[in-house]
Formats: C-alpha cells, sequence, structure tokens
C-alpha cells in the first residue's frame, strides 16, 4: 500500500497483533493462550476479552506495583494455575482469568558460588 493509507498498508493489522499480542500479552499456541504482558508501569491494570477455539475467556490483569512485567500466578475459573499459559476450554464456555503483576520472592536458597572461569 501507500505510505499515505495505512490503512491499505497492513499497518493496523500489525498495531493489533503487537497491542494484543506483546503489550497485552495474550499469545495463542497450540495448548492454550499465554499471558504474559509488557504494560506502561502507569497502567493499573486493563481488561480483556477473547474468543478463542470457541471459548469466551474475560481476562482481568491488575497492577498494584506500578510494574510493567511479573505475573506470578494466574487464576482460571477461581483456581490458581503453574505457569503462564491458559488451559483450552470447552467451547461455549465463559472463561474467569484474573492475574496480579508482582515482584516476584527470591528463593531463600544462596546463588551457587561461581568464578569468573567456571
Amino acid at each position: 500500500g501507500l505510505g499515505r493509507n495505512s490503512w491499505l498498508s497492513g499497518t493496523a493489522s500489525w498495531a493489533y497483533q503487537a497491542a494484543t499480542q506483546y503489550m497485552l500479552g495474550l499469545r495463542p499456541t497450540y495448548d492454550g493462550l499465554i499471558l504474559d504482558p509488557c504494560i506502561p508501569c502507569c497502567w493499573e491494570g486493563f481488561k480483556v476479552t477473547r474468543k478463542f477455539r470457541g471459548a469466551l475467556y474475560e481476562i482481568t490483569v491488575q497492577n498494584p506495583h506500578s510494574l510493567s512485567k511479573g505475573i506470578t500466578s494466574i487464576e482460571v475459573d477461581g483456581q490458581i494455575i503453574a505457569g503462564k499459559k491458559i488451559p483450552v476450554a470447552e467451547p461455549g464456555t465463559v472463561v474467569c482469568v484474573s492475574a496480579r503483576l508482582e515482584v516476584e520472592v527470591a528463593s531463600s536458597e544462596p546463588a551457587p558460588e561461581t568464578t569468573p572461569f567456571s
């Protein structure tokens, strides 16, 4: 397309991809939706509704500590899941997802000692 006609050049679709998949961090995969946002720290959070494989996902992300990244846990229909991948739901269902951006607490185990040549 021509530079003066951004809606004809594919720019709008790439802006949509960048906003949904990388800022909001909602990326479809074979076995679910990955939720890994990277938002401006001034955002208090966001809500998004996403249809994926016939199910409707109502997703709320809270940012109480003014962070850009750092989801430590995700709750799907009241159950905490491991990782950042929301599993595929049955078609026709509504899935409630909530997550918070939080600072990950470091392990109490000391880091292994290393030398510059190890």
